[in-house]
């Protein structure tokens, strides 16, 4: 698929939706060979011991933390992010022990296929909650299976944690010019740092009008200030805002402003970054199977000759 077709399949109505004809893509990585996911599972694991440690660490130092911390955009955005990664490494392990199960099934694999091809029929072999094999017969057919609904939620998480993740750090360094804490650099720094490794590693898919799950989350969190500050909420200090660009009874006109960039262009474009990095893991993916395959694809023609 060249580029130009890729936008133009970016652009369709049925885009916006949740469907996806291959569930192994949002479990495995599209840089080692399909019967090799050890590496990749493990991976998941560590990325999710860290994300669960560090927003444990960083909860229990800070146990006199009013719940006003909950008022701040960063500890949305981590909550997902953690949320993402307990769920990434679930689906991950069930894939894994998935097909170890049908792995060892190979030899009743084998048994199928010969009755297949004796009778002309399709063979299915289908897992019983009790780790049985039963067989079904019938017509081969080209239709996937929908996309479970825990998917769904993991892909959306995807796009909410990863693009917002990436626009609290910009908005963080740029707007509010933050501290260069321990705190601050986990929250605002490395978190996106590791979104970045993610996006490449995995093989998690990116749709361009996926922007409007980030989207919705930015204006679900601008609508909470709003509310927050006519409840007469205050912000950590006992201000009269939570942050500064969003004092709403001070400043107005610049929380206007910095509320409407916010959602309407500064989330879109990070999603557009994290669609971009997609685009180009899915490019080195295609090089490196072509230099991978033109070594056999030489030594067949110095056969043949």
């Amino acid at each position: 698929m060249t580029c130009g077709q890729r936008m133009r399949s970016e652009f369709r109505l049925k885009s916006f939706g949740l469907t996806h004809n291959d569930r192994q893509v949002f479990s495995r990585t599209p840089w080692l060979d399909k019967n090799n996911l050890l590496p990749f599972v493990l991976y998941r694991a560590a990325v999710c011991l860290y994300q669960v440690i560090t927003f444990s660490i960083i909860h229990g130092a800070l146990g006199d933390f009013p719940l006003k911390g909950l008022v701040y955009l960063t500890e949305w955005g981590y909550i997902l992010l953690t949320l993402h990664t307990i769920l990434s490494v679930s689906l991950c392990f069930a894939d894994y022990y998935k097909s170890r199960f049908q792995r060892g099934a190979t030899s009743n694999d084998n048994m199928a296929s010969d009755i297949a091809m004796a009778t002309g029929s399709t063979i299915t072999l289908t897992t019983t909650g009790y780790g049985t094999a039963q067989t079904s017969v019938g017509q081969d057919s080209g239709q996937t299976l929908p996309l479970p609904w825990y998917y769904k939620l993991y892909w959306v998480l995807y796009n909410v944690s990863f693009a917002g993740g990436i626009c609290i750090t910009i908005l963080f360094w740029v707007l509010l010019r933050g501290d260069y804490s321990a705190l601050s650099i986990i929250t605002h720094a490395i978190n996106s740092v590791t979104i970045v490794i993610d996006v490449m590693v995995s093989g998690l898919p990116c749709r361009l009008l996926h922007f409007v799950y980030p989207l919705t989350f930015g204006l679900v969190y601008i609508l909470f200030t709003v509310i927050y500050w006519a409840a007469g909420g205050r912000g950590l200090y006992d201000y009269p805002f939570i942050y500064p660009y969003l004092d709403y009874g001070g400043r107005p006109v610049l929380a206007a402003i910095v509320a409407v960039l916010g959602v309407l262009v500064a989330v879109p474009l990070c999603h557009c970054v994290v669609f971009a990095l997609v685009v180009a893991r899915e490019s080195l993916v295609r090089l490196l199977k072509r230099r991978r395959q033109s070594p056999n694809s030489q030594n067949d023609n110095v056969t043949a000759l």
